[in-house]
């Protein structure tokens, strides 16, 4: 399931895609924590982790993003919606396998369907001993899917990027508080989706990344929710 960087070019990608495309084939930092990697444990101890960020589209106003909302049962982040990702194998061969792999476990996603875009720098996360490579992926149409891993996957939602509830639906975005603090961009799509943390930031570079953003004044605060504050 290993696959070389593809060449990206306006006829590989469609056309919102292209820029966000080409910093991902040039491995270019998406989320950008200055200063953290520093404060990783040595390279030995350190977890590596691998998230597939995957648009479906032929364009910008009719593209959705995969999100998964993990299983209430787990001990880590129950409820919350993340990314398809999880913890590189042995038997990886690198970190795009390992986000295709844990998808296709996650949500029945056909490598084959997965048109691979590149892969970002990892983000270094300090307070878990871990890093974690976003990895692009495209398809022309949303791929049917649906929750393989009953413990690990509640269900899945196919986030829009433009119009009503969309991920830049003002409406729907908000700054996060939690315990007074500022936790950074949420996103409330309907369907009790409610999206925070880590993933809530990878998105907000994704949408500025195809050259979205939210229209709108000053962008609310909002408590989150407690049922979704475990991190």
């Amino acid at each position: 399931m290993r696959r070389a960087q593809p060449p990206v070019g306006p006829d590989t990608v469609p056309a919102y895609l292209h820029p966000l495309a080409t910093r991902a084939a040039r491995g270019e930092v998406l989320l950008d924590r200055a200063g953290a990697r520093e404060q990783l444990p040595p390279a030995r101890d350190v977890r590596r982790s691998a998230v597939l960020i995957h648009l479906a589209g032929e364009s910008a106003a009719h593209a959705h993003l995969l999100l998964e909302e993990r299983g209430h049962q787990l001990r880590s982040q129950p409820g919350q919606f993340a990314l398809p990702g999880g913890g590189v194998e042995p038997d990886d061969h690198d970190v795009v396998h390992t986000a295709l792999r844990e998808a296709q476990e996650e949500t029945g996603l056909d490598p084959s369907d997965a048109k691979v875009l590149g892969a970002f720098a990892p983000i270094p996360m300090p307070w878990r001993a871990q890093e974690v490579t976003p990895v692009l992926s495209w398809s022309p149409q949303i791929p049917t899917l649906g929750p393989h891993d009953p413990v690990e996957v509640e269900r899945l939602v196919w986030a829009p990027l433009v119009g009503g509830a969309s991920l830049t639906d003002p409406a729907r975005h908000a700054r996060g508080r939690l315990d007074g603090r500022d936790v950074g961009p949420v996103f409330d799509l309907p369907g009790d989706a409610f999206i925070w943390g880590f993933t809530a930031m990878i998105l907000e570079q994704v949408l500025a990344g195809v050259g979205l953003e939210v229209v709108g004044g000053n962008v609310p605060l909002r408590d989150i929710p407690p049922g979704r504050r475990r991190r």
